[in-house]
């Protein structure tokens, strides 16, 4: 069990607890295990928000380990049938829970959490609190029209209790931790 004092390390725990994919280190370090991951769950287009600086340089280094191909959260929300990954920077991570905290703030877009087959989700380790309280707190001044946490894949069992993974977004969650 990680020491109640390191975030980071305890985020790693119950990220990967909840059935999360965790990878930790330096991106460039992780760039050829998380393309040999998406190979593995089929992806062939990578997309992530405009805006997103770090997004769009992880996605761009993993096009030569593919094969991927750079298509956009439109293309992919119009129905591309593609096997899709969405990159995208958190704004926090919460230790206790192993949830990653995605907003709207100032404009951004969730898409990349909500509608891709896998979801890979920056987590500068510098963002890691240790509990729900943390991150709300940081959006007290100016709160975000949209949060969504995002705790491992999406599974439902509401069908004659049958575990379904993917069934409301993500059926793979990937964390990079970062720093």
């Amino acid at each position: 069990m990680a020491p109640k004092g390191n975030p980071a390390a305890r985020f790693a725990e119950t990220f990967a607890a909840t059935g999360g994919v965790l990878l930790r280190g330096p991106v460039e370090a992780l760039i050829a295990g998380l393309g040999e991951t998406l190979r593995a769950e089929g992806v062939t287009a990578l997309f992530f928000p405009e805006d997103d600086e770090a997004g769009r340089e992880v996605a761009e280094a993993l096009v030569p380990f593919g094969p991927f191909t750079l298509t956009t959260g439109a293309e992919v929300r119009g129905g591309s049938a593609a096997v899709t990954a969405g990159f995208r920077t958190a704004e926090a991570g919460i230790a206790e829970t192993g949830t990653i905290v995605e907003t709207s703030a100032g404009g951004k877009t969730l898409l990349p959490g909500l509608i891709a087959d896998v979801h890979v989700s920056i987590v500068p380790s510098s963002r890691v609190v240790d509990r729900m309280e943390d991150a709300l707190s940081a959006f007290a001044a100016d709160p975000p029209r949209n949060i969504s946490f995002l705790s491992g894949p999406s599974k439902t069992a509401d069908i004659e209790q049958t575990l379904t993974v993917g069934a409301h977004g993500p059926r793979k969650a990937i964390a990079l931790l970062l720093g």
